[in-house]
């Protein structure tokens, strides 16, 4: 089953979370290993269901007796945190889970604006920390207890960036991202830079602020510019309003986006998406073998493997994996086992941590056709 699978809150705040989070944390029991899970539940969007499918993977690790480290069999025991998408409530979260729940490790949070901050805080803990999904290059740099499973928006930006002007043979394109967003202005930026380098032109980079409804003045001057394509790193509570504007507004050309459009039913069923392009993380396909189990398994439990579940799923397989390869669910020993793991087969694909706390993995391009996303194009990890 499952278990076998293995094998933007002020200074201030920040400086005393941490001080508090470094604090002496004492011993978690011998028989458990304690796991923290960030996890937005309340609020838009809620990820209840990557919360189900976590504590689907630790009653199957439990049912089978525990997870096997050292000789010892150890109970898992998953503490999930709601952090309402909010920045200072990961915060105190973390905090709490580092410094009062003692956990080996944190999976989540899942944004780039929440794992930011929390990351200052994991490292300086020296607890290991797995993000399923915040791409933010920032988020792993110069940190050696922090990792991610998802691509880095590094990868993203390039991979899109050398999909629009090669394979569809694009030569202008605008972009237009929530200005005050690590994951949306880091994103743009990114594949800004890797379109021009190839010889493209990006005629108008146009930023709007957090919250806001009405893009027409932007969409507007993108039209204007002559742009062929228009790429979009933005959520999807931005990205359906963004394509009916633009395309009310005459914009006749072709919609991008990032891995934040995964499963994403509201952006995949508008006739405005028809034919756009995004980059991801997972490709629903049909596993086989033990994997093939596992998805029915979920399955069974009416828990849907999509990006963030499968993403979810694969962050926390990668801290049992290497409480399993490292002998210990000490924090400092765990965090060496997630740095020298190699070739983990998730559900995601296969990751391996060969440079720093970037998984080296696949990335997908996916094209939205009569309401689905379907693979176009799978391109392999370089080291």
């Amino acid at each position: 089953m499952l278990a076998r699978c293995l094998a933007l809150c002020g200074l201030a705040a920040l400086c005393a979370l941490t001080a508090l989070a470094a604090c002496s944390r004492g011993a978690a029991p011998d028989e458990e290993f304690r796991i923290g899970l960030l996890v937005p539940l309340s609020g838009a969007p809620s990820l209840v269901e990557a919360q189900r499918a976590a504590e689907a993977l630790v009653a199957q690790v439990n049912a089978e007796g525990g997870l096997a480290v050292g000789g010892r069999r150890l109970k898992v025991r998953l503490l999930v945190a709601d952090t309402g998408g909010q920045v200072e409530r990961v915060m105190i979260a973390a905090s709490r889970l580092i410094r009062q729940e003692r956990v080996s490790a944190l999976v989540g949070p899942y944004y780039s604006r929440e794992a930011l901050p929390v990351a200052d805080v994991a490292e300086q803990s020296q607890v290991p920390l797995v993000s399923p999904t915040a791409s933010s290059p920032q988020v792993t740099q110069g940190r050696h207890y922090v990792f991610r499973v998802c691509l880095v928006d590094t990868v993203q930006g390039r991979v899109m960036a050398r999909y629009a002007f090669e394979a569809l043979g694009l030569r202008r394109a605008a972009v237009l991202y929530d200005e005050a967003d690590a994951y949306s202005g880091g994103l743009a930026r990114l594949f800004c830079d890797g379109f021009s380098l190839l010889g493209g032109q990006v005629p108008t980079r146009e930023t709007y602020p957090t919250g806001a409804s009405d893009f027409r003045a932007q969409l507007a001057r993108i039209r204007a510019s002559g742009a062929q394509a228009l790429f979009l790193p933005n959520f999807t509570g931005d990205v359906p309003r963004q394509m009916a504007q633009a395309r009310a507004a005459g914009f006749a050309g072709v919609f991008l986006g990032g891995d934040s459009w995964s499963e994403s039913e509201a952006i995949f069923g508008l006739p405005q998406a028809e034919g756009a392009f995004f980059s991801s993380n997972f490709v629903s396909k049909a596993f086989a073998g033990q994997r093939a189990q596992d998805a029915e398994l979920l399955k069974r439990q009416g828990i849907p493997l999509d990006s963030v579940t499968a993403q979810t799923l694969d962050a926390l397989g990668v801290v049992l994996a290497a409480a399993q390869a490292a002998g210990s669910v000490d924090p400092v020993s765990l965090c060496a086992g997630i740095a020298s793991l190699r070739g983990y087969e998730g559900f995601t694909g296969r990751l391996s941590f060969e440079r720093g706390g970037d998984a080296l993995r696949s990335a997908h391009v996916l094209v939205i056709e009569a309401g689905q996303a379907r693979s176009r194009k799978e391109l392999e990890p370089t080291p």
